[in-house]
């Protein structure tokens, strides 16, 4: 059974207001989550919501640009700024850290950014890590969490996906 889930208006500090808008199939199940603000419409999209710990899956995140002229964000793309990782309350997300040393250039219409997924801890070896032996996620329901580059202009980010990590 095809069901659409209903638009949520949220207010943000900059930029005016926000929609974040679901879409979903069989089971309430998201697979894409669209963001926008006066200017932008950012959408995560993923393959999958359940997924064997360890494996990888595809994720693509789309950034229409509607300001009427390219804009340059500082962050790397494709492997640095805007990759996806899970995350939940037992496992956070570590963060990924470094000074920027890239831009990229978002010209006016959209721009696609194909961001794998695996089913691993973001960050092992660490004090409070899990060891990088098993860098596997445990059994468990995830949200995306899509490492964004911050700073002018104000992109909205992409909001939350909700995946399953079984055996």
């Amino acid at each position: 059974m095809k069901r659409l889930l209903a638009s949520v208006l949220l207010s943000a500090s900059l930029g005016g207001p926000l929609v974040a808008t679901q879409a979903s199939a069989s089971q309430n199940v998201a697979h894409n989550v669209t963001t926008s603000s006066k200017g932008w419409a950012v959408t995560l999209a993923v393959s999958k919501t359940t997924v064997r710990t360890g494996t990888k899956f595809s994720a693509t995140i789309t950034i229409v640009n509607r300001t009427g002229h390219s804009v340059t964000v500082q962050g790397c793309q494709p492997n640095f700024d805007f990759s996806v990782e899970l995350a939940n309350a037992k496992v956070p997300y570590q963060g990924l850290s470094g000074a920027v040393a890239c831009s990229t250039q978002l010209r006016v219409g959209s721009t696609v950014i194909h961001a794998p997924i695996t089913a691993v801890y973001s960050a092992c070896g660490g004090q409070g890590q899990p060891s990088c032996s098993n860098p596997d996620l445990p059994v468990g329901t995830y949200h995306t969490v899509v490492n964004w580059p911050t700073g002018n202009p104000h992109i909205p980010e992409p909001g939350r996906l909700y995946i399953n990590v079984i055996r």
